[in-house]
């Protein structure tokens, strides 16, 4: 009856591709091995599923040969497009997140405001620490991804970060862990029962991480990762186009501002 293929992620393909961009995000927090492979496949899987993305990543900077959101926003870059074909890109975004927060700090649009400059986009993921993060999702829905791994240090840096987004941020993480299925010893992983312990015993919370097996080379986007990454959809951002109208004084108020009459 159906065409498309059997999977456990089919019954959310019903998805409407948004008519306006949608805001998601992911924490960084050091742990690579568990952060970057799932990044690249949740935004494998959108794309499969019919959807343009930009990742704006944050722990990049941009500069004049490697131009991203700062020059974005000052209109000295083209908006990113897609040749109307699904496909992802990714966008330095280290000074572009600082100026937005900066902006919204003042009375400005903030990252919510930017729906203008992703006018060709499904789908724009935040890619960043806590610490960036909290200004730009501070009382939102979102619910960024954070994952953890094995890594020695993961536990800790997951926690520090969980800390800043329920604290600082009012924001509750989607919370990823990682499973490594290739080791045969499993005492000595990052373990989602000690991250449980210590946010009830420090913060209160309860956590409920997502079990997902850890991708294997370039493996496709598991079934589960399908799952979660349509699911995010449902505490997305909208980004409207508010940056694009800001009043003249607040043009004027940081380092992005606009040139006037330009919309």
């Amino acid at each position: 009856m159906h065409d498309r293929p059997p999977n456990q992620a089919a019954g959310l393909m019903d998805f409407a591709v948004p008519q306006t961009p949608k805001l998601l995000a992911m924490v960084s927090h050091g742990d690579e091995q568990a952060e970057l492979p799932l990044l690249l496949r949740v935004c494998a899987a959108l794309v499969g599923f019919g959807y343009t993305v930009t990742v704006l990543d944050g722990s990049v900077l941009e500069t004049p040969e490697n131009p991203g959101l700062e020059q974005l926003l000052n209109f000295t870059l083209p908006a990113p497009t897609h040749d109307d074909a699904p496909g992802w890109s990714i966008l330095p975004a280290g000074i572009g997140l600082q100026s937005l927060s900066a902006a919204h700090r003042h009375g400005g649009p903030g990252i919510g405001d930017c729906g203008s400059f992703f006018a060709h986009e499904s789908i724009v993921i935040v890619y960043a620490n806590a610490h960036s993060l909290t200004p730009l999702l501070r009382g939102s829905q979102v619910r960024p991804l954070l994952a953890m791994s094995a890594a020695k240090t993961s536990l800790l840096t997951t926690y520090l970060a969980l800390k800043r987004l329920l604290l600082k941020a009012k924001v509750e993480p989607t919370i990823v862990n990682m499973v490594d299925t290739t080791r045969m010893e499993r005492s000595s992983a990052a373990s989602p029962t000690s991250l449980s312990d210590c946010a009830k015993y420090f913060l209160n919370y309860e956590v409920n991480p997502l079990h997902i097996p850890a991708p294997i080379g370039d493996e496709r986007p598991s079934a589960s990762i399908e799952r979660l990454s349509l699911g995010l959809l449902e505490t997305a951002m909208p980004l409207e186009a508010g940056w694009a109208y800001a009043p003249q004084r607040n043009r004027q108020s940081f380092s992005t501002a606009m040139p006037a009459g330009r919309h």
